[in-house]
């Protein structure tokens, strides 16, 4: 009876953490199991299995979920929607979206994540209009600061005549849209004008529709007309829109131009991304200039990211950079990301680097990682190890956890192993843990 009394006590005085500590820790590190495997679904594109990673955790840990869940799950089921080949299908998973962006904007109303999610619903509340929902047109209103506006009869019907002119010969239809406009006094009408018009191939449309997207009394027409110049893909709109972009200084607006050079496949859309990504001036569109780059399948875009990471001391750019870096596919930018987390100049960015090579799984990166813990002095790269380690589930990975952790001398990381290897209810990872509690 002494001898388990004593075992208790030791095993207690070493790991110093009460049994509901460790079932609320236990909780916690399966929600983040979970939210890291979903984020890296998205990063890699996999939308529906990050859909599915996302519900899953909001299903069963939503109460330690956060703003950024619901937004990445709204992002995905948007994606999703887009390779839906049947329309019903489409409508039905952006209306899923929505109703996540709702869940965000309603549960967490300061979040910084507000912004981007009211701009993803826009575009899919524009997406719904055109697929024959006006009820959503309401979001679209709210974004103009009159969601509390009453619909106006005359208004509605007005709206219901341009909607027409759809199926109309765009010739003669022309004149009547560009005095809607460029005299329209509803912000409502002119926005639905843009749509119509964006829909005529003509050299005209696309010259008004660059007009009023530098000339627009108001911002949200003025972003309005320019995702419908991004959508034209013709050489006339891509040159409408650089032009635009070195003429306004608005950054919803140019953000707006940002994503329209990202979507575009045209050489100088890259090189437009490269040069602002290079260009530290305005640092908000430097950090998604870069963030595109990162999702671009091209050379050009990795030897861009790894020139800036060379010449740039700024943290949130660095941060930005390791990021899209972790996107681009090859052994350049792993060898580049193995290079940070190997440099310990810069205690951040080597944390960040190696928790985004853990992410990646690719062969040979156990024996990375471990090289890594023993090499480096910084107590945050070196918990970064250890999660990624804990993650990688294989019997190779819980021997090397087991073998750093009889060798490390901080009772923080020690604690560390031993909390992710009771996740692991591998054989040799409960005899690790007898061994501690028996000594």
């Amino acid at each position: 009876m002494r001898h388990w009394i004593k075992t208790v006590a030791i095993a207690a005085a070493l790991i110093l953490i009460p049994a509901s500590f460790l079932a609320a820790q236990d909780e916690e590190a399966k929600a983040a199991a979970i939210y890291e495997k979903a984020k890296k679904l998205v990063y890699e594109k996999q939308w529906e299995q990050a859909v599915k990673a996302y519900k899953d955790l909001l299903g069963a840990y939503g109460n330690k979920t956060t703003d950024e869940a619901h937004y990445w799950l709204a992002y995905s089921l948007y994606k999703v929607s887009q390779n839906q080949s049947k329309v019903n299908d489409q409508v039905r998973v952006m209306q899923d979206a929505v109703s996540q962006v709702n869940a965000l904007l309603k549960g967490y109303p300061s979040s910084s994540w507000v912004d981007d999610a009211e701009a993803l619903r826009i575009d899919i509340a524009e997406e719904l209009v055109k697929s024959g929902l006006p009820e959503f047109k309401k979001y679209i209103r709210e974004s103009a600061g009159d969601e509390q506006e009453d619909v106006d009869p005359e208004m509605e019907m007005k709206l219901v005549a341009l909607n027409a002119m759809l199926n109309m010969d765009s010739e003669k239809a022309f004149p009547t849209l560009e005095k809607v406009v460029r005299e329209g006094k509803s912000p409502k009408l002119r926005e639905q004008a843009l749509f119509v018009l964006s829909q005529q191939s003509s050299e005209k449309a696309t010259a008004l529709l660059a007009d009023i997207a530098a000339k627009d009394p108001e911002s949200h027409v003025r972003e309005q007309a320019i995702f419908w110049l991004g959508q034209r893909r013709d050489a006339a709109s891509f040159e409408a829109l650089l032009k635009l972009y070195d003429t306004v200084n608005d950054p919803d607006l140019r953000e707006k131009l940002i994503f329209a050079f990202s979507q575009s496949p045209s050489p100088k859309a890259a090189d437009k991304l490269f040069e602002i990504a290079k260009n530290g001036k305005d640092p908000n569109a430097q950090e998604k200039a870069v963030f595109w780059l990162g999702q671009k399948n091209d050379p050009r875009a990795l030897d861009a990211l790894i020139e800036i990471y060379d010449k740039t001391s700024d943290k949130e750019i660095r941060d930005k950079l390791i990021f899209a870096l972790s996107q681009q596919k090859g052994a350049r930018a792993r060898q580049k990301l193995i290079a940070i987390a190997r440099d310990g100049s810069d205690a951040d960015s080597q944390s960040k680097a190696i928790f985004w090579l853990g992410q990646m799984k690719d062969a040979g990166t156990i024996d990375l990682l471990v090289e890594l813990y023993q090499k480096t002095e910084n107590i945050e790269a070196k918990k970064n190890v250890i999660f990624s380690l804990s993650q990688l589930n294989s019997g190779k990975t819980v021997l090397k956890m087991i073998e750093l952790a009889r060798a490390e001398k901080n009772i923080e990381l020690k604690k560390q192993f031993i909390f992710w290897l009771g996740q692991s209810k591998s054989e040799e990872a409960i005899r690790f843990l007898q061994e501690i509690i028996e000594k």
